[in-house]
């Protein structure tokens, strides 16, 4: 049977959703397969896809800040726009990865007799309004033949709150390139000095949109309070709170400098250059950037703010004594850190037990081909 996986997402800008959308993507087409990608603009990423991988432009919604009428007066357009898709480029699984996009793919593709995947990137507590009210009609479990989750914790929220039973949950890791992403002396040597860093400096690395759900001015408050000439916070990322983050950085008192790199395009250096990286977004389910730093050796500090952001902190890690885990307060994350900063065997044992845990767990090579495993299966239960 000839391939087609179409992935629907709501655009190809930078993110942790679009950017295992590529990637994956781009796996796929390696292996043989046909795969094709719509997607609403921006597009920015789409210049990292392999050559002859199609994107169809095609805005699925109006965006966060219209309204939900709005949304429903485009379904019926869209929904006939997919299904002239998906039939005239024989696609024969379809994969959603955004509430938002995903419902009219769903109903297009059973229309279409054609089975669907569905992600679930976001915990529970952080979903849309969209996806409660959705998921709650118990309508997504009739149209979707496999949820796929990136962690057991969200596993068991699929299970919850959306309704699916268990065995249609299929759980596989975003996965991450430990060619790309290494952990190697010479290069730690080399970023350190690229950034002009000392041996003995001490460097926390926050990579996140600059965005209020990412409570990256926790991380500056923390820096602040440790107070510590020769640490140094990094922060990669751009995004509307820039700006307040910037004059907030200015204007609090404390001695540990303050760095913003802008956007990265390739964050490699950054994670080679850093003691730790600090993750501090709300809802801290594992995604890219912590797969990445791991990759490189860099060990996290998770910070968390009530028992089921615990529970997700302890998924990152798979239960080891690998990583760090603070509640999310500026003095509480400030007193973890000159804690690990005092303890730099610990740390240089984490650099490797993290690197060895990525590749056992998390390795794209074995990530995408068992994702190839599940599409499989899904087209078979299509025919």
């Amino acid at each position: 049977m000839n391939s087609h996986i179409c992935h629907i997402i709501s655009d190809l800008a930078i993110g942790g959703a679009e950017q295992y959308v590529v990637q994956l993507s781009n796996y796929l087409h390696s292996t043989g397969r046909r795969v094709s990608i719509v997607a609403g603009k921006p597009h920015t990423l789409a210049q990292r896809l392999n050559g002859d991988i199609h994107v169809e432009t095609l805005q699925m919604h109006p965006g966060a800040n219209r309204s939900l009428l709005v949304y429903l007066r485009m379904l019926p357009a869209v929904i006939r726009y997919l299904v002239a898709y998906f039939r005239r480029e024989q696609v024969t699984a379809v994969h959603t990865h955004l509430t938002a996009s995903a419902w009219p793919a769903w109903v297009a593709a059973k229309i279409c007799g054609i089975p669907v995947m569905h992600s679930k990137m976001y915990t529970a507590a952080h979903g849309s309004r969209l996806e409660r009210v959705l998921f709650a009609t118990r309508l997504p479990p009739v149209l979707v033949d496999r949820f796929l989750a990136f962690t057991h914790y969200i596993e068991d929220e699929i299970v919850k709150y959306w309704h699916a039973s268990r065995s249609r949950v299929v759980v596989s890791s975003i996965g991450v390139d430990t060619a790309r992403f290494t952990l190697d002396t010479k290069t730690t040597a080399a970023s350190r000095a690229e950034f002009g860093f000392a041996a003995d400096d001490r460097v926390m690395l926050v990579v996140a949109r600059l965005h209020p759900d990412k409570d990256v001015d926790l991380a500056i408050r923390a820096a602040r309070i440790l107070d510590d000439p020769k640490a140094v916070l990094m922060i990669g990322g751009d995004g509307p709170q820039r700006e307040y983050l910037e004059n907030l950085a200015a204007t609090l008192p404390g001695r540990t400098a303050i760095r913003f790199l802008g956007a990265l395009q390739n964050p490699a250096p950054a994670y080679a250059a850093a003691n730790i990286l600090l993750q501090t977004t709300r809802g801290p389910n594992l995604g890219v950037v912590v797969l990445e730093a791991m990759a490189s050796g860099l060990p996290v500090l998770i910070a968390y703010r009530d028992q089921e952001e615990y529970k997700m902190a302890l998924d990152t890690f798979d239960g080891r004594d690998i990583g760090a885990l603070a509640h999310a307060t500026p003095e509480a994350m400030a007193e973890e850190v000159a804690e690990l900063f005092s303890e730099p065997e610990k740390l240089e044992h984490w650099r490797h037990e993290v690197r060895r845990f990525v590749e056992n767990r998390h390795s794209q090579t074995f990530a995408y081909a068992e994702m190839a495993d599940h599409y499989s299966a899904l087209e078979r239960s299509g025919r």
